[in-house]
């Protein structure tokens, strides 16, 4: 396996590096443990990266391929042409991404959390896959189709008409994606900023969106970013 650091310097991960980098990702689920296990099978044909917050991380596309996230996250934004920045995804741990060397969408990959560890297969190894490792490409098969779905579901956020109800769906959604426990604290891996440039709103109108739904109990915010939903039905009541 090859590692990178900061995106520059270049050395040799062993597993137990790999272990350190899964152990630090709070809050295991039995399908990132299946994408942990799938990455070590994958032996010299996977490439991994520790990056710090604010890195970018475009090298990742150089060979195409795929990609996916072991710990912390990673924002997929691009500039439009008005200059505003829009981030169309937002890859967390055990996260599946495409990655196209060649788009012509300037689409850029950084890093919004304290550290992120990433992993990628090039092209040239995703195509040999059926034939050689066929039981692994069924795998990666499944994480896409996982992928389809979370970003047919920011479809579905971005098609709510009014802003609290984007808000409220945008909510609900991130924090299924970081616990499996109902009702449980979450810490939000991105800024309000972030989640503007996520569904399209001025950050004024998240901040207001979200002032409300901590002044009517819906939500409990221990800091700007901890974020835990004490009423979840009367949340989805919300969206309707």
């Amino acid at each position: 396996m090859d590692y990178h650091s900061g995106g520059t310097a270049m050395e040799r991960m062993n597993l137990g590096k790999l272990s350190s980098a899964v152990d630090a990702a709070a809050g295991h689920s039995p399908v990132y443990e299946t994408v942990v296990n799938f990455t070590r099978e994958l032996g010299t044909t996977v490439t991994l990266a520790r990056w710090e917050r604010a890195d970018c991380c475009d090298s990742m596309v150089e060979s195409g391929g795929i990609g996916w996230v072991l710990s912390g996250t990673v924002r997929k934004s691009v500039i439009l042409e008005s200059g505003q920045r829009r981030i169309v995804d937002l890859m967390m741990r055990g996260d599946f991404f495409s990655l196209q060397g060649d788009d012509p969408r300037a689409f850029s990959f950084e890093v919004s959390t304290d550290e992120a560890v990433t992993a990628r297969i090039a092209h040239r190894d995703l195509i040999s896959m059926p034939i050689l490792q066929p039981e692994l490409y069924r795998f990666v098969h499944e994480r896409t189709c996982e992928t389809i779905s979370r970003l047919e579901n920011h479809i579905l956020v971005q098609g709510r008409t009014r802003s609290a109800q984007k808000i409220a769906s945008y909510l609900s959604l991130l924090c299924a994606r970081l616990s499996e426990e109902q009702g449980a604290a979450v810490e939000l891996p991105m800024s309000r900023y972030d989640i503007a440039d996520h569904v399209g709103l001025a950050v004024e109108t998240v901040s207001r969106a979200i002032t409300d739904l901590r002044r009517r109990g819906l939500i409990e915010l221990e800091t700007p970013r901890s974020m835990a939903i004490c009423q979840a039905q009367k949340l989805l009541a919300d969206l309707t």
